[in-house]
């Protein structure tokens, strides 16, 4: 995942796409002491954030039982970093298996005529790849955006080549926490 601190440089230099200083973590919840348990070291984690990375942050459930942790910075690092160690966390207490996505989002401003809008590199656990997500409106998508996001990077970060396993999110958590 760490191939990102440099790539989403790339995407700026070649498309314009800046990095919003949004990412998020989502896992599948459950039942049980070990998981209660395991909530409870990220967020006492989370909660020992501040001096050392300048990230806030926040955690949701959505309507399919996943949690998400939503972290907003400054630095690219910072997020990478905040957002590894909790993934660590959950690998370490044995529940690797409910992780399900990393989503960074990203905007452009290149859009002649339109407003600026959000896109996202999504990082997949379990294919340990990563594939873009360009919603453009209630369950679409710009198909020939998210190309252009992958010819971009394909070279620089683990990239997803079969475009049958680039799972849309929609409804994604990551509204401004400020």
């Amino acid at each position: 995942m760490f191939s990102l601190s440099s790539a989403y440089v790339t995407l700026e230099v070649k498309m314009g796409l800046k990095v919003t200083g949004r990412c998020a973590l989502t896992f599948k919840t459950v039942s049980g002491t070990f998981f209660y348990e395991m909530e409870q070291d990220i967020r006492q984690f989370l909660g020992n954030l501040q001096p050392e990375f300048d990230l806030t942050w926040r955690t949701t459930t959505d309507s399919y039982g996943y949690m998400w942790i939503v972290f907003e910075g400054k630095r690219i690092e910072d997020l990478l970093a905040g957002l590894t160690t909790v993934s660590d966390i959950v690998e370490e207490r044995g529940f690797s298996d409910k992780l399900l996505a990393a989503v960074f989002e990203f905007s452009s401003d290149r859009e002649e005529g339109r407003k600026t809008r959000q896109q996202y590199l999504i990082y997949n656990y379990k294919r340990n790849k990563f594939y873009p997500f360009v919603p453009t409106g209630q369950k679409t998508i710009d198909a020939e955006q998210q190309m252009k996001i992958m010819a971009a990077v394909a070279e620089e970060i683990p990239f997803e080549r079969d475009m049958t396993l680039w799972y849309p999110l929609w409804d994604l958590p990551l509204r401004s926490l400020g």
